[in-house]
């Protein structure tokens, strides 16, 4: 697993390295200790047996987050356009799947993009979410997002363990 896992980085930071210099030969000089030095410091800041990102999942998914972004924006302006100013602000604690940090602190970057929400951090095993709108608060949207995050993973995914619409109410 580490050795795939070196390999993967080695790979990842050569093929950077040649589309920054245009893969000029002479640049290798330089390039292959930068490579194997970013590759070590990678692996010491992440190391191998973390959870990983599965690539395949990521290319899937980054459109999608992409999109929510950008509408996630077109809200937020329409709300501020709006002379009635449609905002009720508030906060919402959500219970999560998991408690691995990695995943959670992607899932908590993801909330964040999401229209109208922050993620403000993680406490009991709950994620702290703030937002523009408690009454447009779509939880449902968020577990979705969650499920996409575990899977972005390679983690299993489970059915919620809590039921009903009051999940996330506090």
């Amino acid at each position: 697993m580490k050795m795939l896992a070196t390999s993967v980085r080695l790979v990842a930071f050569s093929t950077f390295w040649l589309a920054l210099t245009g893969g000029a030969m002479d640049a290798l000089y330089y390039g292959a200790p930068a490579v194997l030095l970013t590759t070590s410091i990678s692996l010491a800041l992440y190391p191998a047996t973390q959870p990983g990102i599965r690539l395949w999942w990521a290319v899937l998914y980054v459109p999608h987050l992409l999109l929510r972004g950008f509408l996630g924006g077109l809200d937020v302006a329409r709300r501020v356009l709006d002379p009635r100013l449609p905002v009720r602000p508030g906060w919402r604690r959500v219970p999560l799947l998991t408690n691995i940090a990695e995943v959670n602190a992607v899932l908590g970057g993801v909330v964040s993009v999401l229209p109208g929400s922050l993620a403000a951090g993680i406490r009991n095993g709950a994620l702290e979410v703030h937002m523009l709108d408690t009454e447009d608060f779509n939880l449902r949207s968020l577990q979705a997002e969650e499920r996409r995050v575990l899977r972005l993973f390679g983690m299993p995914v489970v059915t919620p363990r809590y039921a009903g619409e009051n999940r996330g109410r506090s």
